[in-house]
């Protein structure tokens, strides 16, 4: 016979937070250091950056075209001395669907 297992009640639902939970720098456009990682690169934020709830997340990342037409992304640290790092590749579609290039 196999014991059921039983869940106790689902816990309040809470925010996301970032590091320190302190609004990232270049919000107020103090600061950041823009500086694309590598050639080729531009500046995305995801379309519904202001209504996600996780807090003081950004939504910028750093993406160029693959030869393939899919979308290779890269971090936007949130503070200065952090490296950009590699997030993989995003499909087109999918990247288009959800982010706007942007100036920095």
């Amino acid at each position: 016979m196999v014991t059921p297992i039983r869940f106790g009640p689902l816990e309040k639902e809470k925010n996301v937070e970032t590091p320190g939970n302190k609004p990232p720098p270049f919000d107020d456009h103090e600061g950041a250091d823009l500086t694309p990682p590598g050639e080729d690169f531009k500046l995305y934020r995801h379309k519904d950056a202001q209504k996600i709830r996780t807090k003081n997340w950004h939504g910028y990342y750093w993406a160029k075209r693959t030869e393939e037409g899919n979308y290779e992304i890269r971090t936007v640290p949130s503070s200065l001395g952090e490296p950009s790092a590699s997030g993989g590749v995003f499909p087109r579609e999918g990247f288009e669907d959800h982010y706007d290039e942007v100036s920095p």
